[in-house]
């Protein structure tokens, strides 16, 4: 993908258009979930692997730019992840990404989320590298809320327990201290009122950020 395509979008882009991504991205979320547990006949597999090469061919059709926005340079506290809806760890347009509810909460950011088996590595259990990267997003998105973004320079995540897949969690975050630019902020995930994990990181908060309600959304 050359990098000129990382801003190239379509200002007249219609919300029924970006409705029809969202049931694509759900669809291939679902396909994501399925293949991990691949089994069958060799005759069940090759039309199953016939189907799957269809699609991805029927998808060419419609992959040839970028529509929407890769970054949306403004934040909307109604709807926190439409700024960047690719991202790979929490973009509601990227089936690589979970599903993140999240909402602004007072001076937190909240976000509910479910991992399914596709995200699973030791038994019952998330892949730290996929929390780490939640966290990791969610935490810059704290700094957002504030008006600023910028780089992240340092992430610290501490596993308190086991990460249970496909229960219920709840990741928090929020800016814990700021000195000039650089911004100290803290996160953590519940299993119900069990913490699993917890998180700090430094973000370098920049680049001004409008922060504006009820913006364009992202699942129109």
């Amino acid at each position: 993908m050359p990098l000129s395509d990382f801003g190239s979008h379509d200002p007249d882009f219609s919300a029924g258009q970006m409705a029809e991504c969202a049931r694509i991205v759900d669809g291939m979320r679902a396909l994501n979930t399925k293949v991990v547990r691949l089994s069958g006949s060799a005759a069940e597999l090759a039309a199953a692997a016939d189907a799957v090469e269809a699609l991805s061919a029927a998808l060419d059709a419609v992959t040839q730019r970028r529509a929407m926005e890769t970054f949306r340079y403004r934040f909307d506290p109604d709807d926190p992840n439409a700024v960047m809806p690719f991202n790979p760890a929490t973009g509601a347009f990227n089936p690589l990404a979970p599903t993140l509810a999240m909402r602004v909460a007072g001076e937190k950011l909240v976000a509910d989320v479910v991992f399914r088996g596709n995200y699973e590595s030791a038994p019952d259990t998330v892949q730290g590298g996929m929390v780490a990267a939640c966290f990791d997003q969610m935490l810059a998105f704290a700094v957002m809320i504030h008006g600023k973004t910028g780089p992240t320079t340092a992430l610290t995540v501490r596993f308190v327990k086991r990460t249970p897949i496909d229960q219920p969690l709840r990741f928090e975050a929020w800016v814990d201290a700021v000195d000039g630019e650089q911004f100290s902020v803290r996160g953590s995930c519940f299993h119900g009122e069990v913490k699993v994990s917890e998180a700090e990181a430094l973000v370098l908060g920049r680049v001004p950020l409008p922060v504006v309600a009820g913006t364009e959304k992202a699942t129109a």
